[in-house]
C-alpha cells in the first residue's frame, strides 16, 4: 500500500484488497419468496442487484463523482455492528466488499463500488433491542409493497396484536437460503 498526500490535506492510499465492512439492508421480494432484492435501508435508493456490484451515485448533485469529500454520498459500511441497531427497518445483515473510491469517516466508510460478502436475516425489533444477542427469525412476513420482514414467533405475536399482520409468512430458513443463493455469498454466522 501507498500513501500520496493530496491538496485538501487527506492521503490517498492504493489496495489490492476490498475494505470489509458491516451493513444492513431491507429485504423486498414476491410473496412466495421470490426475486429477493437487498435494498439499502434509508431513502428511496436503487436495490442492489444480484451478481453485479453496486455502484454509488449521488442523489443530491450530479455534478461530481461519488463518494465525494464533500458530501455524504457513496455506499455505505460501518467499523462495526453496534451503530447499525439504529438503522430503519433492518431485515438482513451482512458483511460487505468495499472498493475503487473509498472515503473513511468516523463510523465507517463510503465507497465507488460495493457487494455483500455474507448475509443473514435478523429480526429488526431483536436487532434493535439485543444486536447480535436477540433471538434468530423463524419467519419472513410478506406486507404491502413486497416488503419482506423477517421475525422471531415472539415479535411476530407482538406485530399481530398491534396490527401488523402479515399476509403471508415463509420460512425464514428458506428465505435465507433463497437470499444467499440468489446474490451468491455465504451464511453470515454471529449467534
Amino acid at each position: 500500500m501507498s500513501a500520496t498526500p493530496l491538496t485538501h490535506g487527506l492521503e490517498v492510499e492504493a489496495a489490492v484488497e476490498p475494505i470489509i465492512a458491516w451493513r444492513t439492508w431491507a429485504l423486498t421480494g414476491k410473496r412466495d419468496g421470490t426475486d429477493l432484492l437487498l435494498r439499502p435501508v434509508a431513502g428511496r435508493s436503487r436495490p442492489w442487484k444480484p451478481m453485479q456490484p453496486a455502484e454509488a451515485v449521488c442523489k443530491h448533485t450530479r455534478l461530481h463523482s461519488s463518494p465525494n469529500v464533500g458530501c455524504t454520498c457513496g455506499l455505505h459500511g460501518t467499523h462495526g455492528i453496534d451503530i447499525l441497531r439504529r438503522t430503519r427497518c433492518p431485515a438482513v445483515l451482512g458483511r460487505v466488499a468495499l472498493w475503487g473510491r473509498v472515503i473513511e469517516h468516523d463510523h465507517g466508510f463510503r465507497a465507488q463500488y460495493a457487494y455483500p460478502q455474507l448475509v443473514t436475516l435478523v429480526c429488526q425489533f431483536c436487532f434493535w433491542q439485543w444486536g447480535t444477542h436477540g433471538l434468530s427469525p423463524s419467519l419472513v412476513g410478506w406486507f404491502p409493497r413486497d416488503v419482506l420482514m423477517p421475525l422471531c414467533s415472539t415479535h411476530l405475536e407482538q406485530a399481530r396484536r398491534y396490527g401488523m399482520e402479515p399476509r403471508r409468512t415463509l420460512p425464514a430458513d428458506e428465505v435465507e437460503l433463497r437470499l444467499r443463493e440468489t446474490y451468491a455469498v455465504d451464511p453470515l454466522v454471529y449467534w
